[in-house]
């Protein structure tokens, strides 16, 4: 995987993190339901930090 699309992937997951906290935060279950589906999407394709 190219370092520009592996460095990308880990960022998006990163966001993702921060956006499943607030929509925890916030008690958005719908919001927090469909951010883990991404990051489960994402979990084979982020490159170990």
């Amino acid at each position: 995987m190219p370092a520009k699309t592996m460095t990308d992937t880990a960022r998006l997951n990163a966001l993702l993190d921060e956006a499943l906290i607030l929509a925890d935060a916030l008690q958005l279950p719908i919001a927090a339901i469909h951010i883990d589906q991404a990051l489960a999407h994402l979990g084979a394709d982020v490159p170990a930090a």
